[in-house]
């Protein structure tokens, strides 16, 4: 029961500097029961930590050390249908893209992108941006389908339905239906194959966890007005 947390408020300028992006990450971090295992925050944060080594351009990934080496990674800061941002742009190039991604072949099996548009469905291009190549294991990645605001209680409202053994997509829902205006529509993908089921999926310890969609056979997309 392993968690990693990222979070960028600082962007020098490249965007707009956020405010609570801490405070969301850290609440997240300090609530969900679990071991702890890494915070990066502002400078610290780099894109390369969510990306497969050799995978991409630039090919600069490390996620065998930080993304895919926790159960769940929340990250918070600015995002695009591009990607998720970071305000380093020296270790890579800044942004965390789907096509650099390969999520669950070490560990993974939840990454939260507390970012705006990063699951926009776009006809169902959403499909191609978090494609087959993405998903190695994972069972879900959750975010937003629009724009979203720069909150600072979401992530301890996420885990603390996680806690409480709601299911972690209805846990995500949840969060953000507490925290958001109803502009702002929430959004998961997940993976399924044979012999797994990640609808019903739950936090370790809290209820039941599907086994990992290693060669996933679907892809199922939601999203909703909060």
């Amino acid at each position: 029961m392993t968690i990693g947390i990222e979070w960028v408020n600082d962007y020098h300028s490249a965007s707009s500097n956020l405010s609570n992006n801490d405070d969301n990450a850290r609440g997240f971090y300090n609530r969900l029961h679990g071991l702890r295992r890494f915070e990066y925050g502002n400078d610290l944060a780099w894109d390369q930590d969510f990306e497969e080594s050799g995978a991409g351009k630039p090919a600069a990934g490390t996620d065998q050390l930080y993304a895919d080496n926790v159960d769940i990674v929340f990250f918070s800061g600015h995002g695009s249908r591009s990607g998720a941002s970071f305000g380093v742009k020296t270790f890579d190039d800044g942004t965390a893209r789907a096509s650099n991604m390969r999520l669950g072949n070490q560990d993974l099996e939840w990454l939260v992108i507390d970012g705006c548009e990063m699951l926009a469905h776009d006809n169902g291009f959403v499909f191609q941006r978090w494609g087959w190549p993405t998903f190695k294991g994972a069972h879900y990645i959750l975010g937003f389908h629009t724009t979203a605001y720069d909150v600072k209680d979401r992530g301890e409202k996420f885990a603390d339905r996680l806690n409480q053994g709601w299911t972690v997509r209805e846990a995500w829902i949840r969060a953000c239906v507490e925290t958001e205006d109803d502009d702002v529509s929430w959004a998961y993908l997940r993976a399924d194959g044979e012999g797994t089921n990640t609808y019903n999926d739950h936090w370790h310890g809290k209820g039941f966890v599907s086994a990992d969609p290693s060669n996933p056979t679907m892809l199922a997309y939601a999203r909703g007005t909060c």
